[in-house]
């Protein structure tokens, strides 16, 4: 009997930690830097530390897209997120640049402690971040 309460004993611990992570929401939310963008076929362009994108979600559905290389540096945009019922069946988040009027589409892949996997359909590509911080409240 003894190695049946061992097994059910790890089972609940299981699923105790499973169930202890945060909502998808609550993990896409900090301050993120881009190290990669990966391509369909595995070929992956990697990002200067300190010279990549940087995104920061917050909470509100708000979010600023930061990029070294372009001269205004700091576009404030807003964001919808969709864990349920969207074209790929899996969760998705919208980006909208309204001041420049277009959308990003954006299927999330992962979305943990320290990276978040963000795959674009209309682009065929894969966009990792790594997470800075967590998102001021």
């Amino acid at each position: 009997m003894a190695p049946m309460k061992k097994i059910l004993f790890s089972l609940a611990v299981l699923i105790l930690v499973i169930g202890c992570q945060p909502p998808l929401q609550e993990r896409i939310l900090g301050i993120w830097e881009r190290t990669a963008v990966c391509t369909s076929d595995g070929q992956c362009q990697t990002s200067e530390l300190g010279m990549a994108p940087k995104l920061s979600i917050f909470r509100p559905g708000l979010a600023i897209y930061e990029n070294p290389a372009d001269p205004e540096n700091q576009r404030r945009i807003e964001y919808e997120f969709y864990e349920k019922e969207t074209k790929s069946k899996s969760p998705e988040i919208i980006f909208r640049f309204l001041n420049l009027g277009f959308d990003i589409r954006y299927i999330v892949k992962r979305a943990d402690k320290e990276y978040l996997e963000l795959y674009n359909p209309d682009r065929n590509n894969t966009e990792v971040y790594k997470k800075l911080g967590p998102a001021p409240e």
